[in-house]
């Protein structure tokens, strides 16, 4: 069952939050698929990760199913996938498919405040139930 992790964000804005979280999990060598079902979004993050900093950059690459595995430790998708074998799922936007999402060991979810944080918060509670039935 993949163990769900929550961050709690101050404001509506998840890509600075979200950067620093899969620098720190590269800096950890650990593997995993970032899901932006937007496109339009996928692009920007993907532009954001090599230039959130000066003095770094976090390697990635941004998928197609057409590509087949990859060595990336960080991959970008819109459907899903998980060319690089990654045991970490984090949720760059929409919610991911549910039975996708339970393949993965660990998924990071970014929470907003307000209702949206907790109508996602209460979204990702019914779904760790329903991970532990089944």
């Amino acid at each position: 069952m993949a163990k769900v992790v929550l961050h709690e964000l101050r404001s509506d804005k998840r890509a600075g939050e979200l950067v620093k979280l899969v620098e720190a999990m590269v800096s950890d060598r650990r593997r995993l698929v970032i899901w932006v079902a937007d496109e339009g979004r996928r692009q920007i993050l993907d532009d954001y990760l090599w230039t959130f900093s000066k003095l770094s950059f976090v390697p990635h690459v941004v998928w197609q199913p057409s590509m087949g595995e990859v060595d990336e430790p960080v991959v970008l998708v819109g459907e899903p996938g998980n060319p690089n074998r990654a045991g970490a799922l984090v949720v760059g936007d929409d919610l991911p498919p549910e039975d996708w999402a339970r393949e993965f060991d660990e998924v990071h979810d970014f929470i907003p405040p307000g209702d949206d944080g907790e109508q996602r918060r209460t979204w990702w509670r019914t779904w760790s139930e329903d991970n532990q039935e089944g």
